[in-house]
Formats: C-alpha cells, structure tokens, sequence
C-alpha cells in the first residue's frame, strides 16, 4: 500500500505507462481515509461548544479545516487522473476512455467495470511494460 501510494505521487504527472490493479484501489482506499479524516478534522474544528462540552480545536475558525478540505480534491486531481489513464492502459484501452465519466450514472459504472477488469497481457501491451504496482 506504501509503495502503491509512493509511486502515485512520483508519476502524479505521469500519463504514459501502466499502473496494476491493486496499486490503483490502494490509492483510491487511501485517498478515502483521508477525505474522511479531513471531514472529521472539519467537523470537530468548526463545531465549537456543544452542550458543555469545548472543542480544543475551535480555537483554529472554520477557515483552516474548510480550506483543507476543499483543496485536497484539488491537489489530488491531475494525479488521480494520470493513475486513472495508466489503469486504462494496462487494461488495454486509450485514456480517451475516461470521457465515459461523464455519462451520469452510467458513465460511472462503465468506468468502475473498466478499472477492475483484469490486466491485459501482463508483460507487455502497446503502452509498455507493467510496473509492479
């Protein structure tokens, strides 16, 4: 799990390449601990006295926590999406894929399919060697 999420932010950037299956749903269960944490960090932070008790984070205001939860989505989004493409590309298919996101609803299962689907040719494919995670 280290290393899948090591490796997602070294090639943040990275649209070309392969990221197996299990380095793709590590990062994604990571990155959903700490939305959650984020969440719970906002919620406790904001939510100041409440029936005699006195949160030790109030002191900090609304604006630090709310500001870190807005801007972890809009840190982890060009990584996410490159680790997206690579994921489609060791399933065999273009990045281009990734458009049928925006099909609601269906869009979404279509790319959920697409992500848990198995590695094609696990050597070697059009878009490279498979790296480990």
């Amino acid at each position: 799990m280290i290393k899948a999420y090591r490796s997602y932010w070294r090639n943040g950037f990275n649209f070309e390449g392969r990221t197996s299956r299990d380095g793709y749903w590590w990062v994604v269960l990571v990155n959903v601990i700490v939305t959650i944490a984020l969440i719970v960090y906002m919620y406790l932070s904001t939510s100041g006295a409440i029936d005699g008790f006195v949160n030790p984070l109030a002191f900090m205001g609304p604006v630090a926590p709310i500001a870190f939860v807005v801007s972890w989505p809009v840190i982890t989004a060009v990584p996410t999406l490159a680790m997206t493409v690579r994921r489609l590309h060791d399933t065999g298919r273009s990045g281009l894929y990734y458009l049928f996101s925006l099909i609601p609803l269906a869009g979404f299962l279509i790319m959920v399919y697409f992500l848990i689907s198995p590695t094609k040719d696990p050597r070697n494919n059009r878009y490279g060697y498979r790296r480990q995670v």
